[in-house]
């Protein structure tokens, strides 16, 4: 089962628009997908706000499937840590934007550093995919699951979903991990949190996001896209929601919080 590089696609690729290093943003893309599904985002953002943003690419990301496979939960956690430290760095305070397992990565990121606030955008805590959700026990057997085929949706920017069309079943099953730790440690969130569901989102599950405002430690805002599919930052309400985002990271009070 052969899959198509992606090394060679820009959108693929980490992008950084410099600005005010008062306030620092780092954007983190979702599972099997790269920078491009945020890239539109971090420009809107850039523009409105004025400030230092910049987008990773995860490893084993933005190249092919079987690269992915030979990484595991904690390369891409330790990959967002050390992004933030990195951040951290440079910028006086940082906020931290994540869509799907980034959002996954958002809260995680949330609830061990010190945010000054997170935005996590219809983040990975459940998924509808059941055979996503046993890849924990067909991983020994079964390496790679095909993804349906690819159909260009309307008022939807395609050209910047660039993600793999296969899935290593073993990094599902890390996936898994990934949002258990997640969602157990909410309660470890002290920083102002914007949670944004997909109103349309035929991948991750909208019950577990229901429940962030009541086991996080800190102000949640949540924000219902009702047209959007998953990748919403891309859909046909992006701009309401880069909108929300810049009027929410202007907003935010200065220190950060643990």
């Amino acid at each position: 089962m052969e899959d198509r590089n992606l090394s060679g696609n820009p959108y693929g690729k980490p992008f950084e628009f410099e600005g005010s290093r008062e306030h620092g943003i780092l954007m983190i893309h979702g599972f099997t997908a790269t920078p491009g599904t945020l890239y539109p985002m971090g420009e809107a953002l850039h523009k409105r706000t004025g400030m230092f943003i910049r987008g990773i690419l995860l490893p084993g990301h933005g190249t092919t499937a079987e690269d992915m496979a030979e990484t595991r939960w904690y390369d891409w956690l330790r990959a967002a840590e050390k992004a933030f430290d990195e951040m951290q760095k440079i910028c006086k305070t940082v906020s931290v934007v994540g869509l799907s397992m980034g959002g996954t990565l958002t809260l995680l990121l949330a609830e061990r550093k010190p945010l000054r606030s997170a935005m996590a955008i219809a983040p990975a805590l459940s998924v509808y995919n059941r055979k996503s959700r046993l890849a924990g026990l067909f991983w020994p057997f079964v390496r790679f699951t095909k993804e349906e085929e690819y159909i260009p949706m309307k008022d939807f920017l395609n050209e910047y979903n660039i993600s793999y069309r296969k899935t290593p079943v073993r990094c599902a099953a890390d996936l898994n991990r990934l949002m258990r730790m997640a969602y157990t440690d909410l309660q470890k969130i002290h920083c102002p949190l914007f949670v944004v569901k997909a109103g349309k989102d035929e991948t991750v599950r909208p019950e577990k996001m229901d429940t962030i405002s009541s086991r996080s430690s800190g102000p949640v805002t949540m924000l219902t896209l009702p047209e959007s599919p998953h990748v919403c930052t891309l859909g046909p309400e992006r701009e309401l929601l880069f909108q929300k985002a810049a009027e929410f990271f202007q907003t935010v009070p200065e220190g950060p919080s643990l």
